[in-house]
């Protein structure tokens, strides 16, 4: 799993699905699940949840992947990386 933390506070299941579906490009769906989540599918074999979580002054993403071994963990990594270089959520 990996964590993320970002200096702003009530970023939403909208605003996350955005700069996702912007940073991440055509190759990825992404869509809102249930409280506070966002669902990045690669393909059907891999995936991610990311987690939204408020803490005091920032906002803190979780993202844990889904699906076969070697594909979660290049899915993993290419969403946190997407949400520490994005300029939308910049990274404390």
């Amino acid at each position: 799993m990996a964590q993320v933390r970002v200096a702003r506070k009530g970023v939403t299941q909208a605003e996350l699905a955005a700069v996702l579906s912007l940073r991440l490009g055509d190759g990825y769906e992404i869509q809102p699940d249930g409280d506070r989540r966002v669902v990045v599918r690669r393909s059907p074999l891999s995936g991610a949840v990311v987690r939204i979580r408020d803490v005091p002054g920032a906002t803190v993403f979780r993202v844990r992947g889904g699906g076969l071994p070697v594909y979660r963990m290049t899915v993993t990594r290419r969403v946190a990386d997407a949400l520490r270089r994005s300029p939308e959520f910049r990274s404390v």
